[in-house]
């Protein structure tokens, strides 16, 4: 089922709050999450709209409480992991339909908005680390 609403966890209380964000403008499953800078990056996934995987990212403000699109990913990801590193956010292998299979692909943000064009990937075949471009 496609999704667009969020729950938030409060470890103080042991409780899940529903609704405590504004729901997100695209429904999507299997997509990667992060905050970075007090911002909630969600990023890929598939939505009902693209019948696919996605590249789309939306970031949300809690101060101002709003959702705004920010620069796709290069390559569209989704069952992938998110994570911030050294303030940036890497998505992180998934799959998407293009390729039919797994994604070895890393790509991230190094500013919160714009996507990095190139990244580091291991090539398994080569046990070495290659440079990727977008």
């Amino acid at each position: 089922e496609f999704v667009n609403s969020l729950e938030r966890y409060d470890p103080s209380t042991n409780e899940w709050q529903g609704e405590a964000v504004a729901p997100m403008p695209t429904a999507r499953v299997e997509a990667g999450m992060a905050v970075l800078d007090g911002k909630l990056y969600t990023a890929g996934g598939h939505s009902e709209a693209d019948g696919a995987a996605s590249s789309s990212v939306e970031r949300y403000d809690f101060e101002t409480k709003a959702w705004e699109a920010v620069a796709p990913m290069a390559t569209p990801h989704e069952g992938h992991a998110v994570a911030v590193l050294d303030g940036k956010v890497y998505a992180v292998g998934g799959c998407n339909d293009d390729d039919d299979g797994f994604l070895s692909s890393v790509g991230g943000y190094s500013d919160g908005v714009g996507f990095l064009s190139s990244v580091e990937r291991r090539h398994d075949m080569l046990s070495a680390w290659r440079c990727s471009t977008a």
